[in-house]
Parts: C-alpha cells; structure tokens; sequence
C-alpha cells in the first residue's frame, strides 16, 4: 500500500536479482536486527566478521540503484497537471521556483527513502 501511494506501483522490483522492494527491506532489516560482534567487542569492528557491514552497503547499493530508476521513470512521464503519487508531487516541488527552498533528485531520494 504504502509502494502504491510513494511511487504509484504496488510492487517495485530491483534491477540487479529481480528482488522486489519488500525483500530488499526485509534483507536490511535482518542485517539491522542482527546480534553484531563488533558492538560487544568494538575492536572486532574493523574486521566485519559477521558480513553485517558488507551486506548493508550491497543493500544500500541496491536501494540507491531502485530509487533512482524509479525517479527516472517519472521524470520521463510526468505531467504537472497530473499528480498520480508523493514523487510526482516531489518533481512537481523540484520544478517550482515559487518555493523558498529547492529539492533535487537526491533530496527526493531521501525523502521517500
């Protein structure tokens, strides 16, 4: 529900494994609730023997590389007088110069992110 009412499809899916939205959230929020080594034994840190560090920097990757096609893909089609979903609002935000602050691509990431 949320996917539909952010980036106006149900289901968003990667590029890189055809991993839908919801997995690549479910993959980082395991790595997030994950018992980590390093924050009993900080030293250990720097090794990352667990993977945790690696995993959430792929899934970061992953992330990142989803948002941007998404946001391309309505730049492509978007109509300002037809609103479908919240990145189309952004977009339409990014175009204004009425507004006295201004958002780019990478805010809009952050924002839906």
């Amino acid at each position: 529900m949320s996917c539909l009412m952010v980036f106006g499809k149900k289901h968003v899916e990667s590029d890189h494994d055809k991993k839908s939205f919801h997995e690549v959230v479910q993959e980082g929020m395991k790595l997030a609730a994950a018992p980590n080594l390093a924050e009993y034994i900080p030293f250990v840190g720097r090794f990352d023997l667990q993977g945790i560090v690696k995993g959430m920097k792929a899934v970061s990757k992953v992330y990142d590389d989803m948002l941007d096609k998404i946001i391309d893909e309505h730049v492509e089609v978007f109509d300002k007088d037809n609103l479908k979903d919240f990145i189309d609002v952004l977009l339409d935000c990014m175009a204004s110069n009425d507004t006295e602050f201004s958002i780019g691509p990478s805010n809009i990431k952050a924002i839906a992110l």
